[in-house]
């Protein structure tokens, strides 16, 4: 599953060049809820903090597979799969926090984000011993024709297993859109949209060396599947 972050949207066209032409009032609503999928991907990756001093540095990426039904800026500018990567940094606080940042400039849009981590059960290195963790994440939108921000919180549990951790997710994403143009219904610019949607995932990061890791999941974000990715190092 990690291949998916090659395959996420990599050239020049902006993915969301369709917003301006094709946006009008019953699809602003799809088309936040479907920002909010892939903005509150792969923002953790195990269901433990970092633990005081430690850090870890990768490049994360969520996948949707499909635009949902009325996103009519993707689905009428053949967008079909769409997503997004970002370099995240992590670095372990007292009191069991994590502290993260990440971003991307990618295709025309410009997000900042971050977020903290507390676990939620003292740390063990034991053999199946279970993982318990809350994860925030907020996020800043700018692209041309639109504006977001983001917030998700999720409740995050795995297993330790030598070398192999299987982990699972609920939470939620809500996402609020400011429309800056519009073509179709120029009553829109300035108007805001807000959804509030669960997220579900299931994964596994896997460790081929004690201090690097790969992860995948596949999650089901407002009823839409897809996969998150990522590839890091952990200290």
């Amino acid at each position: 599953m990690i291949l998916s972050l090659a395959a996420l949207p990599a050239s020049a066209a902006d993915q969301f060049r369709g917003f301006k032409q094709f946006v009008d009032r019953p699809s602003v609503k799809p088309f936040t809820r479907d920002l909010g999928g892939v903005l509150g991907s792969a923002s953790f990756h195990y269901g433990r903090s970092i633990g005081i001093s430690g850090f870890d540095i990768g490049a994360h990426g969520g996948l949707q597979l499909r635009p949902s039904p009325g996103n009519e800026p993707l689905r009428r500018t053949g967008v079909k799969a769409f997503g997004l990567p970002w370099a995240q940094a992590e670095v372990g606080l007292p009191f069991n926090l994590d502290g993260f940042i990440r971003g991307i400039s990618h295709q025309g849009i410009t997000i900042s984000g971050g977020g903290l981590r507390y676990g939620l059960l003292k740390h063990s290195d034991q053999p199946w011993a279970t993982q318990l963790l809350l994860s925030s994440v907020a996020h800043s939108v700018a692209h041309k024709d639109f504006s977001a921000s983001h917030f998700g919180v999720n409740v995050v549990a795995s297993i330790g297993v030598p070398s192999v951790s299987p982990y699972v997710a609920a939470g939620f994403d809500r996402t609020r859109l400011v429309v800056k143009t519009s073509d179709l219904d120029p009553t829109l610019i300035g108007e805001a949209a807000t959804t509030f949607e669960s997220r579900f995932t299931a994964g596994i990061s896997i460790r081929p060396h004690p201090f690097v890791y790969v992860q995948g999941a596949f999650t089901v974000a407002h009823g839409e599947p897809g996969f998150d990715t990522g590839l890091g190092i952990r200290f």
